[in-house]
Formats: structure tokens, C-alpha cells, sequence
């Protein structure tokens, strides 16, 4: 017999086998988590073949199940076999779909929030994951970890997909972000879904009837944040004027109460985006029903709710001081009450997360509307935390409770992301939904408005004694320079609200070059630009 000899297979021919196959060495491992997570995806991989075979015919050729049949067969359970339902007409005929489902989910691909409001384009999935997965991390270090916890760019996507106009400017966003970090100032992708979110916006503008929408309200909002983040300030201002005057008509934040994260979504965008202006607060209270009748003349209502706001202001201020100095512990009985609050006297220290986020610092941005939007953020969060305790009272119990809440949420271990101004702000007007929250939410807005008015030195002052306040010092040593220039803050105010009333009367609000600049539309067909009142 001649000798056979066996000769080894070519390397290449193993190369394949190789890459299909080498996760069942994983079946071997002695590391149960390993070995867990190997069985799982063999399991699924064979129950994801044998829905495939379950159609074969006799001649052994695969049938391809109908896009109906597709959605009605049965995942198996435990103690039964696999029950195919083709041919229960009845369950087909409820689970009807239309012809156009499987392009709105994107030819198969898996969308958790059922479906989008637009066709789902290789586009529209990219710039989806891109919001909804990218950018969250690269604010996590530890994205296996954090992923498993939703965050809040999924509530907002959830927001944006219930209407056309949003979820358009919400991948408006997310096309630009991808575009900076590509190193471009703009991308083809980015100008097409500006294009088509400034055209969802007009349309349903000219069908308006009314006070507007949620859709609206966000569509306009997320133009006029992306036009001061990446585009043109000056069509920015218009936008922003535009949506103060839908806001107004609608009800001002108030009328959002039943929207929470709507309303957090909004009054985030106005604390840290929208331009120092004296009129068109849509936190002024008891003023949105004029509107209606005289929609033009904003600042003609508006100007006595700026002159309050800056008397809210001195009163706030002057009640937080009198609260730290009444409490100081001077007595050995105050000193053991001051000990035994332990959330009050150590979440505002030094070392901790939030004393991070609340220091004034360098913020990191090169461009100064970015670096702005966070100052601002900060000083509403010191504002924000001064009100709550100001409300509950330094050493109360009610205190204790909410900034124990507060440091779970800010040193919680799973979530690894470095708190910042603006997700501490997030944060604050999303924790609480309490009775008085939008009230206080109100009036945060109020003396934000007002602060955006003053000068560098006074908001540094104000800053500083607010953040002095939070830490709620055992002596008097860290007060003596905020009681020494106090006695300025008053005439500071008086100064500002006497202009206002100036202005007031003369009707020079803007003046006359700013008021030629911005009184042009950004296009011919806008239908946003119009809206501005006079005065924004």
C-alpha cells in the first residue's frame, strides 16, 4: 500500500475557523463571569438560528417570513417548546403594521423608544448614538460602569422623539458636536439638519394657533442654543428673543409644571445661554395675560416685574445674612447643635465634589460664550442652594435630609463623571418636585436676571458671600469682608433700577444701532425672527 502522509493544512485555511469560533474557549474558563457571559451569547446565537430554521420547507430551502411574521413569533420559556405564530391570523391582524415600519426602524436595527418621528437614516442612527451614547462618554471615565444607569441625555431624548420639530434639532446638536470633534467649524451633515430643523420650525409656526406647543417651545429653543454655541450670536439673540415671547404667551415657566423635564430643559437653556436683558423674563409673575392684548410691548409690562426682582434680590441677600450670623455657634449648647449637623457642616467643605463644582475656577473653554454659561450656571447654583436653606433653615432637619440626598447623588460610586456647574445646575432643578420647587425654580430666575446685569466686581462680590454662606464658617472671620463692602450692594441695585426707569421713560432700550442690527430676520421665510418683541 502506498504510505500516506499527512501533510498540515495551510495556515491561512485556520485563520477563519479561528476568528469564528475562539469565544468558545471561553466556555473552558475558570471565570465565572467569563464563562457566564459566553453561554449567554452561545445560547442566543442558537435560539436566533433555530427561529431561522422553524421556516424551512420540505425542500429544504429557508423561507423568509413576512415583516408581520417577523415581530410574531415567541421567545422560548423555561419548560416549553418554541410556538411559531404564523398562522394565528387573528394575532396577525392586531399586530398589523404599516408598509413603512421597518424604514422608520432602520431596516431592522434595534431602536428601544419603539420609533423615531422621521425615517431613520444611516444619518439619523449615527448622530442618535452620537447623543445618546458618545458624548455621555466623554463625560464618564468608566463607560462599562456608567452605561448601566440611565442618564439624563436619554429623559431628553425620549423628550425629543415624541415630535418631529425637537428630535430634527435635537441631531442639529449632535451633528455640530461630531463636527468640532472632527476639528471642522461645520460638516455637510451639520448644515442639511439645521436646514431641515429651521424648516420643521417654520412650518409649524405658520400653522400655529395660539399659545404654542412643547415642540415649538423646544424646536426654537435648541435653534437659539446651537446659534450661540457654534453660529451666529446675532441670529442667536433673535431666536432667544422669540422664544421669551413664546414662553410669555404660553404662560411663562409656570405654565410647564407638568412637564419636568421640559421645564428643566428650559430654564437650564435661559440660566446658562440667554443674553442679559431686563424685560421678557418669563419668571416675572402676574404679567403673562397682558401679553395677549398688547403682544408687542413687552417692556412696557415688564419693567416693574425688573424693578421687583432687584428688590427680591437685596431682600434675599440681606435675609441669608442675618440667618449665618444668627446661627454662628457662640454658646456651647449652639456649638453642639452645629456638630450634630453633619450634612450641613461638611457638604460644602473643601475636598468635596460639590465645593468643586461651586469654586470659581478656570472653566476650560476657549470660547468666552461657553466659559459664560458655566459662571452662570454656578451662580445659580449658589443661588439655588442659598434659597433651599433660606427656606428650610440652616440646622433644620429638613436641611439635613436634602443635602444628604444631594451628596448620595454627587459621591454616588457608579457614577464616575466629574460634577461640573452645569450638571450640578441640572441636577438641582431635576432633584426636587416638591410643592414649592417651581416657585423656587421662579425665583431663581429672577435674581439670575437680575445678577446678569451687573458689573464683573458685584457679581464676583455676591458670588463669594453666597459660597461663604453654603460653608457656613464656625466664626466670624470668614464674614468680615462681606459685612465691610455689604453697604454697597443697596446703592448697587438702587443705581441699576433707577436706569432701568430711566430707560423706562425715554424708551431707549437697546439704542439705535443695535436696534437697526438685530431687526432683520436671519432669512426671508423665518418665521422666528419676527416674533422678537421689541425690547429682549
Amino acid at each position: 500500500m502506498p504510505e500516506i502522509r499527512s501533510e498540515p493544512l495551510p495556515a491561512t485555511s485556520s485563520i477563519p475557523f479561528t476568528q469564528q469560533f475562539a469565544f468558545v474557549d471561553g466556555l473552558n474558563s475558570h471565570q465565572g463571569p467569563a464563562r457566564k457571559k459566553t453561554r449567554s451569547f452561545v445560547t442566543k446565537q442558537h435560539y436566533r438560528k433555530k427561529r431561522l430554521d422553524m421556516g424551512k420547507k420540505g425542500t429544504g430551502d429557508v423561507r423568509q417570513p413576512s415583516e408581520t411574521e417577523i415581530l410574531d413569533f415567541r421567545s422560548p420559556v423555561r419548560g416549553q417548546a418554541f410556538v411559531w405564530d404564523s398562522n394565528d391570523e387573528q394575532r396577525r391582524s392586531e399586530r398589523s403594521l404599516d408598509s413603512g415600519l421597518f424604514k422608520r426602524l432602520g431596516e431592522g436595527r434595534v431602536d428601544p423608544f419603539d420609533s423615531y418621528p422621521i425615517p431613520a437614516t444611516r444619518d439619523v442612527h449615527e448622530l442618535v448614538d452620537h447623543y445618546s451614547f458618545v458624548i455621555p462618554s466623554l463625560v464618564h471615565k468608566h463607560w462599562s460602569r456608567a452605561v448601566r444607569r440611565p442618564r439624563s441625555c436619554w429623559d431628553l431624548l425620549k423628550l425629543y422623539r415624541s415630535d418631529e420639530v425637537p428630535f430634527l434639532g435635537m441631531l442639529h446638536h449632535a451633528a455640530h458636536h461630531l463636527a468640532r470633534l472632527r476639528g471642522l467649524d461645520m460638516t455637510v451633515q451639520s448644515i442639511e439638519f439645521k436646514q431641515r430643523s429651521l424648516v420643521a420650525v417654520n412650518k409649524s409656526l405658520r400653522r400655529k394657533n395660539g399659545p404654542c406647543n412643547n415642540s415649538i417651545l423646544l424646536g426654537v429653543g435648541l435653534l437659539a442654543n446651537a446659534e450661540r454655541l457654534w453660529g451666529d450670536r446675532d441670529v442667536a439673540r433673535l431666536h432667544w428673543g422669540a422664544l421669551k415671547r413664546l414662553l410669555i404667551e404660553r404662560g411663562g415657566f409656570s405654565a410647564l409644571k407638568g412637564e419636568p423635564i421640559l421645564h428643566t430643559k428650559i430654564v437650564w437653556s435661559f440660566i446658562a445661554l440667554s443674553w442679559p436683558a431686563q424685560d421678557g423674563n418669563p419668571a416675572y409673575a402676574n404679567e403673562f395675560t397682558q401679553v395677549l392684548d398688547r403682544p408687542y410691548e413687552i417692556s412696557s409690562i415688564s419693567s416693574s416685574g425688573f424693578e421687583q426682582s432687584c428688590e427680591e434680590l437685596i431682600e434675599f441677600l440681606k435675609l441669608r445674612k442675618m440667618q449665618v450670623l444668627k446661627n454662628l455657634p457662640s454658646t456651647a449648647q449652639q456649638q453642639g447643635r452645629y456638630r450634630a449637623c453633619r450634612w450641613r457642616t461638611t457638604t460644602f467643605k473643601d475636598g468635596t465634589s460639590i465645593f468643586a463644582a461651586l469654586k470659581q475656577g478656570e472653566t476650560g473653554y476657549e470660547s468666552p460664550d461657553k466659559r459664560r454659561a458655566v459662571e452662570h450656571c454656578r451662580m445659580a447654583c449658589l443661588i439655588y442652594l442659598n434659597l433651599i436653606i433660606a427656606e428650610y433653615g440652616d440646622l433644620s432637619e429638613a436641611t439635613e435630609d436634602y443635602l444628604r440626598g444631594l451628596r448620595q447623588i454627587s459621591d454616588d460610586e457608579n457614577d464616575d463623571s466629574s460634577l461640573t456647574a452645569e450638571h450640578l445646575l441640572w441636577t438641582l432643578l431635576s432633584l426636587s418636585q416638591d410643592g414649592g420647587h417651581y416657585e423656587r425654580v421662579g425665583k431663581l430666575c429672577r435674581l439670575t436676571g437680575v445678577l446678569k446685569n451687573l458689573g464683573h466686581e458685584i457679581w464676583m462680590e455676591i458670588g463669594q458671600a453666597l459660597r461663604i454662606f453654603l460653608q457656613f464658617p464656625e466664626d466670624n472671620k470668614g464674614l468680615t469682608d462681606i459685612l465691610i463692602g455689604w453697604a454697597r450692594h443697596p446703592q448697587e441695585f438702587s443705581r441699576l433700577v433707577t436706569r432701568a426707569c430711566t430707560k423706562q421713560q425715554t424708551g431707549h432700550d437697546l439704542g439705535e444701532n443695535k436696534a437697526i442690527v438685530y431687526s432683520a430676520s436671519c432669512s426671508e421665510d423665518c418665521q422666528i425672527c419676527p416674533l422678537k418683541p421689541d425690547s429682549y
